[in-house]
């Protein structure tokens, strides 16, 4: 007979037994404080992405550091000292904390709780069913809105609900649901809480569907500019900064859950800084952010990018960590992803790929040179072969009498770069972000460039035989905020409708996934050397699995979360018997957030 977490009923008490024993051997005759490990995590199957000693049993922590890595009996009898807190593992699988490569979590955490998440919902039935029960308790000024986290290949339906639909299960509460950058779709009464008719104005590169009156009719495409999606997006009210603070909170323990101990950001429309990051900061120097959090400056005013960039850096240096008390707690990074908006290319594969301005290299020459001249890092959003190629362009030019001279920089997403322009990244000495934007968006892809394109994209495979820094993400919280979406994507190929998108030949192994999640992600922070992997003299952020990653079948990594998550040698999260060790969760709030019954992430209970 099997126990709830997998592990027969004999094979947990021998493991427990061999637990005790070793705890056993070091009990009588603690070792001198200088020796002893603040905390010490025994009886583990260690994955430690240290090529010098690949796998432990046990992990000594002190001073948020990791102090010795080795088997139970080794450490428990060279670092347990007599206020050595020890946990046992219970033959679970420990990993290196998860480091998300791009992402924008600052911005998202402020409406987080204000959310209904479609993340993982396997029917758009079901999630129709969650939209009523959602509309019943929203106050009045409200809205449901289902802001990314799925795909509609996802449901077994395969696709997007209608307005009508919308109206059915909600006829009085305004709804919002936004698929990626790709569409949204609003009902009656939310078009009318907008105020949205036959004479409203919506920008260049978008589609508003009419009915037979020629009103909107509720579904807005972006085609392919997102710009119609922001207008729309930034008219739903915002939450006050104490329930946005809250909201951070929350959000950021959700990530904990999953294991992730780190993040990159990457900024985002709508999201300036200093002002809108006064609500995270607030968070973070109330000792309330339990991740790790390294951000990229994205431009907010069109035409004057440059002049962004400039005033910026007369108040700010890259690489300042605005955190007080924890090493690499909250890091300004430098510039991106959105340098510049003529060099966009919307990752919108329900439209055909964008041609940015002919004058792109003009505005962009100037921009790099003041990146390399003041030495900011910086990252460039291209999706496709072509935007890389003319970035490329400008950034050797600028490179030739600026020289680059080890700068970090890197592209990020993308999805169809060729071998040519692989070399040429390797020769700047750039770096790749992948994300698992193919997960969500894989089918619409295929629809459009075919099957065989898309095993390529992104080209994994090329990239780390080229050398080339390369570093995995989920470009959330359009996306899932989930790792293991991408974990899974990365090692089978599959995305959100169960299609094998990825060839196998650009597929990678568990190991190497989890390192692009965490050692991988580190460089594009400039941390390689002293995160992303259990070694001795490293942070200690790790996570203990709820499953065996390295073992499970497939379709169980898509499920796994951490059942304990320790960053800086502290829990921040635990679930199940290790629950105690952390901080009790944030309260939630709004008292109406659909996180309340359904959770962050639906898992079908």
């Amino acid at each position: 007979m099997k126990s709830s977490v997998g592990i027969g009923k004999p094979l947990k008490y021998l493991a427990a037994l061999v637990g005790l024993a070793a705890a056993s051997m070091c009990a009588a005759a603690p070792v001198e404080d200088s020796k002893a490990a603040d905390t010490l995590i025994m009886n583990a199957k260690v994955t430690t992405l240290d090529s010098e000693q690949p796998s432990a049993e046990a992990v000594a922590i002190k001073g948020g550091k990791i102090l010795a890595v080795g088997t139970t009996e080794q450490v428990m009898h060279n670092h347990r000292g007599s206020a050595t807190k020890v946990i046992d593992a219970g033959q679970r699988r420990l990993i290196p904390g998860l480091n998300d490569s791009h992402s924008h979590y600052l911005r998202g955490g402020n409406t987080f709780t204000g959310e209904l998440r479609w993340d993982g919902v396997p029917s758009l039935a079901i999630a129709l069913d969650m939209v009523k029960q959602q509309a019943a308790v929203t106050p009045k000024g409200q809205w449901v809105r289902v802001v990314g986290g799925f795909t509609p290949w996802q449901f077994k339906e395969q696709r997007l609900p209608t307005p009508q639909e919308l109206d059915a299960v909600a006829p009085d509460t305004p709804v919002f649901i936004q698929y990626f950058y790709s569409e949204i779709v609003i009902n009656k009464a939310g078009l009318k809480a907008l105020n949205i008719t036959k004479d409203t104005q919506f920008p260049d590169g978008s589609e508003t569907l009419k009915d037979a009156s020629g009103n909107p009719n509720g579904v807005f495409r972006a085609t392919p500019s997102p710009n119609i999606l922001y207008g729309l997006l930034a008219k739903l009210p915002p939450f006050d900064a104490a329930t946005a603070a809250q909201s951070t909170q929350y959000f950021f323990h959700q990530l904990a859950r999953f294991g992730l101990t780190s993040v990159i950001d990457a900024g985002g429309g709508g999201f300036n800084f200093p002002d809108d990051y006064q609500v995270s900061m607030q968070v973070m120097r109330a000792k309330k952010l339990p991740l790790r959090v390294s951000f990229y400056l994205f431009t907010q005013h069109p035409g004057k990018e440059l002049e962004d960039y400039q005033n910026w850096m007369k108040d700010n240096t890259a690489g300042h960590n605005f955190d007080e008390v924890r090493e690499h707690g909250f890091e300004l990074e430098g510039g991106g992803e959105w340098v510049l908006w003529k060099a966009g290319d919307f990752e919108n594969f329900r439209s055909a790929r964008p041609t940015q301005d002919a004058d792109m290299e003009e505005k962009m020459e100037p921009i790099v040179r003041l990146f390399i001249s003041k030495r900011w890092p910086f990252r460039i959003h291209a999706t496709y072969d072509e935007s890389v190629t003319r970035l490329l362009n400008v950034i050797e030019k600028v490179n030739k009498d600026t020289p680059l001279n080890g700068l970090r920089w890197a592209i990020d997403h993308a999805e169809t770069v060729k071998a040519p322009n692989m070399d040429r990244i390797k020769a700047l000495g750039g770096g790749v972000a992948i994300q698992d934007r193919m997960f969500f968006l894989g089918d619409d892809f295929v629809e459009r460039y075919g099957a065989k394109a898309a095993e390529n994209a992104p080209p994994v495979r090329q990239l780390l035989a080229k050398g080339i820094p390369v570093g995995m993400g989920t470009d959330g919280t359009r996306s899932s905020f989930n790792p293991w979406l991408g974990l899974y994507f990365l090692t089978t190929g599959k995305v959100g409708s169960d299609r094998t998108v990825l060839g196998p030949d650009n597929r990678v192994s568990r190991e190497e996934a989890l390192k692009l999640y965490s050692w991988g992600s580190a460089w594009f922070s400039q941390e390689e050397d002293v995160k992303g992997r259990i070694k001795v003299g490293q942070f200690a952020d790790m996570a203990l699995l709820s499953a065996d990653y390295m073992t499970v079948p497939d379709k169980d990594i898509k499920s796994i979360e951490s059942v304990l998550t320790i960053v800086d040698g502290k829990p921040v999260w635990g679930a199940g018997s290790f629950a105690g060790l952390a901080p009790a969760a944030p309260a939630l709030v709004p008292s109406w957030s659909p996180n309340k019954k359904f959770g962050s992430f639906y898992t079908g209970k």
